[in-house]
């Protein structure tokens, strides 16, 4: 089976010119889009196993790759369970995805083609990705989703939601390069701290003369306070209406008699 799914109404006898990506195919759209509501509403459903995915996290210029699976499970396990775990524990990540079935106009081998479902990512990745793989967690949700007799399309896609049931580890990067297929591609990598770029000679000698340059705190000053008003004896102003009442006081008075000569 192709990983990129190619419709059954595919025109063109080469496969390999259809000229949109699709790898993945967004949960939010999927039911409006013709590539995907077809396939979606015929019941062509499927899981796509896999140990793990990558997602690269960009920091500073650079993209770490991170591994990102299962929790190991717990010691003692159920028939189901072992049947979907390897030697160490690590249970098989279960995506859920779509499929098509194309077949070539002028004849030949049908092809069988898949797409990953994605949704937004969950508390526990984002902030690696904005996005994520549809994740089936357990097998009563991955009994429900292939079971497209009993169960119709808008129930399958309440199982269509981020998990936080996931963790995740650094990892070299030699997992960018497609071709590498070897156990290095999922050993943890400890990360190493980022060193500060040390400073060129004349940087060196601008920031010591800054240093020494740079303005010294002054002292503060005592604050004079000033003297109110009240400690000095100030004349008051002589106003018109200060003038006019004392000439009416002195109106209102009996002129001083003159002495008899």
């Amino acid at each position: 089976m192709r990983w990129g799914l190619i419709p059954s109404w595919f025109t063109e006898s080469d496969p390999s010119k259809m000229q949109y990506n699709t790898s993945n195919c967004r949960s939010d759209t999927m039911a409006e889009k013709t590539l995907y509501k077809g396939p979606l509403f015929k019941g062509k459903r499927c899981v796509i196993l896999a140990d793990g995915f990558y997602e690269w996290r960009r920091q500073d210029g650079e993209k770490q790759p991170y591994y990102i699976y299962f929790p190991p499970v717990k010691a003692e396990q159920s028939p189901d369970e072992k049947d979907s775990t390897d030697d160490n524990g690590r249970r098989l990540l279960t995506m859920a995805g779509l499929f098509d079935c194309w077949e070539p106009p002028n004849g030949g081998e049908p092809l069988y083609s898949y797409t990953v479902i994605t949704v937004d990512a969950s508390k526990t990745m984002n902030w690696i990705h904005d996005r994520m793989p549809a994740i089936l967690d357990g097998d009563e949700e991955i009994q429900k989703w292939l079971d497209f007799g009993e169960v119709p399309a808008k129930e399958a896609l309440k199982l269509i939601h981020p998990i936080e049931n996931i963790i995740y580890h650094p990892v070299s990067t030699v997992v960018n390069n497609s071709r590498n297929n070897t156990p290095e591609c999922i050993v943890p990598l400890i990360l190493k701290p980022k060193k500060e770029p040390a400073l060129s000679a004349s940087s060196k000698k601008m920031l010591e003369w800054l240093q020494s340059k740079s303005p010294k705190k002054e002292e503060p000053r005592e604050v004079l306070k000033s003297p109110k008003l009240s400690q000095y004896a100030v004349s008051p102003k002589k106003t018109s209406a200060g003038l006019m009442h004392q000439w009416l006081k002195r109106e209102g008075e009996p002129s001083p008699k003159r002495p008899k000569r």
